[in-house]
């Protein structure tokens, strides 16, 4: 029987992962770090509600399995300053905590990361990615999803447009434009969780198509 810790819950993917590892027989613990009190109880689930500022003093109730992070935000929301906190600082902090755990950490990028792109979202991504595989985790999964489906508390425009053009064209997507599909949030924490049960050592990147396939 293994603990899961899980950051962004609140979020998309967190909250399927959530939803997902309560239910799972193998786990006997879900432990999530968010900075406010969920919206839904969990069966196996402790909240530590804190600030993912000081993450690197923060004290763990008991040993970690798996780590879990699906840490993010927009621009819109939290500002250039803001997403980089979130999706590159608060992530990396995780990711070493992680390594003081035993090592097991899983992320949610994005399909395009790269850290010398001139879109900022793809570099900090991608800057993430890079840092995160320097932090000496025995396993690091990095999640690469498209365009990611599911039913998000907050409204975004450009992505309910997004989500509309990859609906209507998805259709015609196919062969190396297969890759490209938009994923559900559900199948990505589903990948994830699949993956957390691997005992191999290393990093691994899982493209868009391969989640897909769960």
């Amino acid at each position: 029987m293994k603990t899961a810790l899980i950051a962004g819950a609140t979020g998309l993917v967190g909250g399927e992962l959530l939803k997902q590892l309560s239910e799972d027989k193998r786990y006997e613990k879900i432990i999530v770090l968010s900075r406010r009190k969920l919206p839904v109880q969990y069966p196996k689930t402790e909240v530590i509600v804190s600030s993912f500022d000081t993450l690197e003093s923060l004290s763990l109730p008991c040993p970690i399995d798996v780590v879990y992070c699906a840490l993010g935000t927009t621009r819109g929301k939290a500002g250039k300053a803001g997403q980089y906190k979130v999706d590159y600082e608060y992530v990396v902090k995780l990711a070493q905590l992680s390594a003081l755990q035993g090592g097991k950490f899983l992320v949610v990028s994005s399909q395009g990361a790269n850290a010398r792109s001139a879109f900022f979202y793809m570099k900090t991504k991608g800057e993430m990615e890079e840092s995160v595989k320097k932090t000496g985790n025995r396993s690091i999964y990095i999640m690469r999803p498209s365009l990611i489906l599911g039913k998000r508390q907050e409204t975004r425009i450009a992505e309910k447009i997004g989500i509309m053009l990859y609906t209507l064209f998805a259709p015609l997507m196919i062969g190396s434009l297969r890759k490209s599909r938009a994923v559900s949030a559900t199948k990505i924490a589903r990948c994830m969780i699949a993956m957390a049960e691997k005992d191999d050592a290393g990093i691994f990147t899982i493209a868009s198509e391969t989640i897909q396939q769960y």
